[in-house]
């Protein structure tokens, strides 16, 4: 009996937390103190406000911007440098390459190592014709950065680092 009692009493408490509390009559006289004192403690700042609101947006600005240029420049290739112009060839002591010296002593087909852009091992080429390629092929590999070597048996650049083999087409 003393168990359906506690029981009953359980269930009774737990109800009445489902009940709406009861209403408090509030008084609706105020007075000019106390309407001044809420007046005041109410007041905003509005040049307050927009200063901390751009503090806020700025630096997440700042943030997101820091980590934003870094990720897009990274898709971005680097400058080669040089221009549409052209630049000198070079030999191995830096003097430049004229062109009618360098083909009176080479041969067609001749595949002669030469400074190119940035220092980097280029190759000249001389055509059948007797003159020179417009452009030079940079003898870097790009995979590991040893400098590839033609190979005249077997007419082909081979790359001693990685074994990869390029064709006397260039392709």
């Amino acid at each position: 009996m003393k168990l359906l009692s506690l029981l009953t009493a359980a269930l009774v408490g737990s109800a009445s937390a489902f009940a709406p509390a009861p209403r408090v009559q509030q008084s609706r006289a105020v007075s000019p103190v106390s309407m001044a004192a809420a007046e005041g403690e109410l007041y905003i700042d509005q040049n307050r406000r927009n200063l901390m609101n751009l503090i806020l947006v700025g630096s997440a600005a700042v943030t997101v911007g820091g980590l934003a240029v870094p990720y897009i420049l990274f898709f971005l290739p680097p400058g080669s440098g040089g221009g549409g112009g052209g630049s000198p060839a070079k030999d191995a002591l830096g003097n430049e390459i004229f062109s009618k010296p360098y083909l009176a002593e080479k041969k067609p087909g001749d595949h002669s190592l030469a400074q190119g852009l940035k220092g980097d091992a280029t190759y000249l080429i001389v055509k059948e014709d007797g003159t020179l390629q417009d452009y030079g092929l940079n003898a870097v590999c790009t995979h590991l950065g040893c400098v590839v070597p033609w190979s005249a048996p077997n007419n082909k650049f081979m790359c001693p680092c990685h074994g990869s083999q390029v064709s006397r087409d260039y392709n």
